[in-house]
């Protein structure tokens, strides 16, 4: 009776431990097929391109930020992005996506953001070829 119990806990053993192999192994034949890449939903990526720096020797004309979570911008130095120029508020304005779309809010700034020249309060969707422009120095959205 012993034997037959150990012969019976030794095969169930044999079984679950093939099984686990078998199961490892069709996942790394999966991965293998992929390149070890995952399928992953296209985002949108949006960046924020220094058009003209203005006053600001900090920024460089050309330069892209991505724009992944929230961007702050102001003269403050724990802005994301830190604009020195008279014409700027400590906290200006903040840049986000919600939903795939980017957001920009001024942040009851003293001299206003503009959207293609045109002055905004609180917040407004922009778009892909938006031109920012706060105190002298103007960004532009790029994708």
């Amino acid at each position: 009776m012993n034997k037959i119990l150990t012969f019976a806990f030794t095969a169930i053993f044999i079984v679950i431990l093939y099984s686990i192999i078998i199961f490892s192994l069709k996942i790394m034949a999966k991965d293998v097929r992929n390149g070890g890449k995952k399928k992953r939903l296209k985002k949108a990526s949006l960046g924020l391109e220094v058009i003209s720096s203005g006053e600001n020797n900090t920024l460089k004309v050309g330069a892209v930020v991505p724009i992944n979570g929230e961007i702050t911008l102001g003269r403050r130095d724990d802005n994301s992005i830190i604009l020195n120029d008279q014409y700027v508020s400590g906290y200006h304005a903040k840049i986000y996506l919600r939903n795939n779309q980017c957001i920009i809010e001024d942040l009851n700034s003293t001299n206003g953001t503009f959207i293609n020249e045109e002055d905004i309060k609180g917040k407004r969707y922009v778009e892909e070829g938006d031109k920012i422009k706060i105190g002298s120095v103007e960004f532009k959205i790029i994708g």
